[in-house]
Order: structure tokens, then sequence, then C-alpha cells
């Protein structure tokens, strides 16, 4: 697995020319992107040092990890479109397009696999760009933005579409009413409400 490139923080000090107990306040704030080993050590990464200092790397040098969802495998035109609009953006920016992932799942759904791989392998890459922040996580996308070892750029501001919000909808329902009514109960209590948001649209 390739390295992440880093600096101790002893290192990205000395290049920035500022005290190391400043960064190492700034990392236990999380207000500076960092990477921590599970030994406990912490790092910082090359290309945020280099912004900070002002010698910007090559758009070249910067490694791109591209992440693309859509809430169902029959969105597999919208999912070739994404993916082509995402890479038609690194491409201009003049990234390096080290892995595209393509999943089909919900934005609510916390245990997406190829997400979890992707994260695991962190080291692999500097950016991971998304369309949007649904894209990533319907919730809660600060928090991947805080703690992340790498940037996370989203190209597009917009929210998703009104059938994968809709789907998203229908899932946390489901998710809900099954504990409330029980599963069979659950299911008809949801299609009810969906019947309902349908004819007030």
């Amino acid at each position: 697995m390739a390295e992440q490139r880093r600096h101790k923080i002893t290192e990205a000090a000395e290049i920035l020319g500022v005290n190391p107990w400043t960064l190492r306040r700034k990392v236990y704030k999380n207000q500076i992107p960092y990477i921590k080993e599970e030994t406990g050590r912490v790092y910082i990464p090359a290309w945020w040092v280099s912004q900070q200092a002002g010698d910007q790397p090559k758009s070249s040098d910067i490694r791109c990890a591209i992440y693309a969802r859509e809430s169902s495998s029959e969105n597999k035109a919208a999912m070739s479109s994404q993916i082509d609009g995402l890479t038609r953006y690194a491409t201009a920016k003049g990234y390096r397009i080290v892995s595209i992932t393509k999943e089909f799942a919900s934005g609510l759904n916390d245990n997406r696999k190829k997400l979890h791989k992707l994260f695991a392998a962190s080291e692999e890459f500097d950016v991971l760009l998304v369309e949007n922040k649904d894209r990533l996580t319907r919730f809660g996308f600060r928090w991947f933005e805080s703690l992340a070892p790498f940037r996370i750029e989203v190209i597009n501001s917009a929210d998703n579409c009104t059938n994968d919000l809709m789907e998203d909808l229908v899932a946390i329902l489901t998710s809900f009413a099954a504990r409330l009514y029980g599963q069979r109960r659950g299911r008809k209590k949801t299609l009810a409400a969906i019947k309902i948001l349908e004819e007030t649209e």
C-alpha cells in the first residue's frame, strides 16, 4: 500500500516556522488535517504543509480518489454520468486519479462496504472527490470532513435528485415503523405514509 506523504509534527512546525505545540493544539481541536496511526503517533499531510508554506504542490502531484454513489442499481445511467462528470473535473484540475469507487446504496447506510474500504486505503490518496455532500453521507458531512486524513472536495453544492431523497425517506420511515410496530405492521404504516406523501406532491 502506498504511503501518503507526511511530516512529523516537529518537521511540519520547522517548515512553517511555528512552535510544534501550536500544531499539536490544532490537531487536538481538529482544526487541521492529520494522520493518526494505530500506535497513536500523529503526522501532518505533506500537501497541507506545502499549502500553508505557500509552496503549492503541482496539481499532477495530487492523488485523487473518486467516490460516486447512487441509491439503486437501476440508476446505472445516472452513475455513468456522475463518474464522467467527476473524471472530467479531476482531469481539468490536473489531479492524478488513482481510484474510482462506484457504490449503489442509500446515503443513510453507514455500512457501505466500498466506502469503508476506501477510507481504509486513505494513505493512497490526498483528495477525495464527490459530486455533492449527499453522495458521501446524508448526515454528518462535517464530521467526515474534520476527521478524514485527506481533503474532501465537493464539486457541486446542489442536493441530490428528488427520487434519491424519496428513497432515503422511505428507508427512514420503514426503519422507525418497524421498531414501533414490528416488521409486518411497520411496512403497512410505511406504505400508508408514502401514499399520503405522494398525494400531497
